[in-house]
C-alpha cells in the first residue's frame, strides 16, 4: 500500500497522459479522485489511450458526462432500503451481505459504490452487525465485501470469520475481492493460512481481462487452491474492456486452469458517470453465447443483469 499512486505527477512517471485524461484527473480529483496500485500500472500500456486496462483505472471526462434520469441509479439510496444496521445489507432471503471496510487498493472508474465516505465499521457497529446476524436464524450465507475486505489486516479478517463461524446457522462464508489484481503480494503463506481455519471459504474474484492474471497472482491462485479455498469469479461486461468474445474465452480458460471457476458476468451497468462503460443485454447474450460449445461448459458463466435493483439471472440465449 506504500506504493499507490493518487496524484497526476506521479502517475506520469509511469504513462504518456493525453491532455484529456489529465483534464480528467483534475476535475474528478475530490468526488472520485485516482488511485492505482504501482503493479497494476505496469501491466497498463503507456502511451495508448484506449487499452483496456487503462480504460478501467485511468479517470475519462466521460464520468463527467450525466444522462436523464441517471438519479434514479443511485446504489447508495437504493442499498439503504435494505439496511437494518450500518455494515449489513439484507436484500434477498437467506443470504447477506456484510461490510466491513470501504477501503480498496485502487479506484476502478465503474464502481458502482463510489462516493461512499465511511471507510471501516466502527467496533460498535461491528457489533451490531454480527448482533442482526446471529439474531436472524434464516440468515444462511454471508458475503463479506466492501470496499475491499482484503484492505483488513489478517488479524481482523480472521477476527471477522471467526465471529461468522461460530453463528450455528451460517453455513456459507464469501470473500468478495479485487485485492489481489492489483496487489497480488497480498495472498502471503500466512493470509492462506489463515483462511483454511475457516472453511468451507469461497473467495470470489471480479478480474476484467487476462492480461490481469500475471505470474505473481497465479503464484497466490496456486496457494489458495492447493490450500482447499473454492475460488470463484465474478464480473462486469465492460465496453472497450472485455466485450469480446475471444478476449473472454482467454481469460476463462485461464482462471479455470487455476481453479478459479466463472461464476457470472453481469451487463447493463447503472453507475452515474459510468455510460460509456454500458454493454446492453443483445451484445451481452452475443458476447457469451458465443462461447457455446467453443470450451469448457465451467468456462462459461452466468449471465445477469440488474432490473430495479434485484439480479436477474439469464438463462440460455437470445
Amino acid at each position: 500500500m506504500q506504493h499507490i499512486v493518487t496524484t497526476r505527477s506521479k502517475l506520469e512517471e509511469f504513462l504518456v497522459l493525453t491532455a484529456a485524461e489529465r483534464s480528467a484527473i483534475d476535475q474528478l480529483q475530490t468526488s472520485y479522485p485516482l488511485k492505482i496500485s504501482e503493479h497494476y500500472l505496469r501491466l497498463v500500456h503507456p502511451t495508448d489511450p484506449n487499452d483496456p486496462l487503462r480504460r478501467a483505472v485511468i479517470p475519462a471526462l466521460a464520468e463527467l458526462d450525466h444522462r436523464v434520469g441517471e438519479e434514479d441509479d443511485d446504489v447508495h439510496a437504493d442499498e439503504a432500503r435494505y439496511q437494518p444496521c450500518p455494515g449489513i445489507i439484507h436484500r434477498y432471503p437467506g443470504k447477506l451481505l456484510l461490510l466491513p471496510t470501504l477501503k480498496c487498493p485502487s479506484h476502478c472508474r465503474f464502481c458502482f459504490r463510489k462516493g461512499r465516505r465511511v471507510t471501516q465499521l466502527s467496533r460498535e457497529d461491528g457489533e451490531r452487525a454480527l448482533a442482526y446476524i446471529r439474531s436472524n436464524p434464516t440468515i444462511r450465507d454471508v458475503g463479506i465485501t466492501g470496499g475491499d475486505p482484503l484492505s483488513l489486516t489478517d488479524a481482523e479478517l480472521d477476527h471477522w470469520l471467526t465471529e461468522l463461524r461460530a453463528i450455528r446457522h451460517v453455513q456459507i462464508l464469501r470473500i468478495t475481492t479485487k485485492y489481489p489484481i492489483y496487489l497480488p503480494d497480498r495472498l502471503t503463506d500466512a493470509f492462506v493460512q489463515m483462511l483454511t481455519k475457516h472453511r468451507p471459504v469461497y473467495v470470489i474474484f471480479s478480474f476484467l481481462h487476462p492480461r490481469e492474471i500475471t505470474p505473481e497472482l497465479r503464484l497466490g491462485l496456486r496457494k489458495l487452491a492447493d490450500a482447499g479455498i473454492m475460488m470463484l469469479q465474478q464480473g462486469p461486461l465492460l465496453k472497450g474492456i472485455n466485450d469480446d468474445t475471444e478476449v473472454l474465452k482467454e481469460l476463462f480458460e485461464q482462471l479455470v486452469a487455476l481453479q478459479v471457476i466463472p461464476y457470472y458476468a453481469s451487463w447493463g451497468l447503472t453507475v452515474p458517470g459510468a455510460e460509456h462503460f454500458v454493454v446492453d443485454g443483445k451484445a451481452a447474450y452475443e458476447i457469451i453465447g458465443a462461447l457455446e460449445n467453443q470450451t469448457s461448459g465451467f468456462c462459461i458463466p452466468h449471465v445477469i443483469t440488474l432490473r430495479k435493483g434485484d439480479k436477474v439471472r439469464t438463462l440460455g440465449w437470445r
